[in-house]
């Protein structure tokens, strides 16, 4: 699996982690209004939201050498990205 791949599946959990707060955060409004329909539909989304985490998790977790791969390749785009920066800012000042 490519270091882009699992740059997707990175993405793809936090996206998922993300709607699951978003639905648990409406079920909750849905209760305190009295709205018991509309809670039970967004508790049966955020059940499906964790079912898919759990399988992006388990797909990330069954690679490890590639993790390992991704590591560096993050600590490669963080040093860029910092120098990066850093020229644009230097940029500004002169």
């Amino acid at each position: 699996m490519t270091v882009h791949t699992l740059n997707h599946l990175q993405e793809a959990l936090h996206q998922k982690e993300q709607a699951l707060i978003q639905y648990v955060r409406y079920m909750r409004e849905a209760q305190d209004g009295g709205h018991q329909q509309m809670a039970a539909l967004f508790a049966d989304l955020a059940k499906a939201e964790e079912k898919h985490i759990a399988v992006i998790r388990d797909q990330v977790a069954n690679l490890p050498n590639d993790q390992d791969m991704l590591n560096k390749y993050q600590d490669v785009n963080q040093y860029n990205s910092q120098h990066a920066t850093y020229g644009v800012m230097a940029d500004q000042q002169l």
